[in-house]
């Protein structure tokens, strides 16, 4: 919801940046370096590594594009609201890739603050983070 969004601006959650394509790429490659440890903690049974590697594989992709529109979040949180407002709304990717990242990110508090974790929800963590680069990825290529 924008309102959210705009409360974030308003407290210093989201703040205006200028265009810097070298940290779009940093972000880019941090998600793919934690897709790919996310990947080998699932092969190697660590279902509670893989669930948190997958979630950060997600927040790294996701504020890939928030930069490129020129926003930076400071907060996981608000992070979720950008990428509602500046992504879903206007169309740029799919509703399915905020339900990933809520979906990934009760899964990782989960595994983080309660021990609560298996082989399916880290199965699942993973295939959500592989789904939204694949989207984020589009969406930068085309250059919003």
């Amino acid at each position: 919801m924008r309102y959210r969004f705009e409360q974030c601006l308003e407290r210093g959650k989201i703040v205006r940046i200028a265009h810097d394509p070298v940290l779009v790429e940093k972000e880019l490659a941090e998600a793919a370096a934690d897709l790919a440890s996310a990947e080998r903690s699932l092969e190697n049974g660590d279902d509670k590594w893989a669930t948190v590697q997958a979630y950060y594989a997600i927040f790294h992709a996701l504020r890939a594009p928030v930069l490129l529109l020129g926003y930076r979040e400071k907060s996981h949180r608000c992070l979720r609201f950008a990428v509602e407002a500046l992504l879903v709304d206007t169309g740029r990717i799919p509703r399915s890739v905020l339900t990933d990242l809520q979906q990934v990110m009760r899964a990782r508090e989960g595994a983080d603050y309660g021990a609560v974790y298996s082989s399916s929800s880290a199965g699942m963590a993973v295939d959500a983070a592989r789904r939204v680069m694949a989207r984020v990825q589009e969406v930068v290529n085309a250059d919003v």
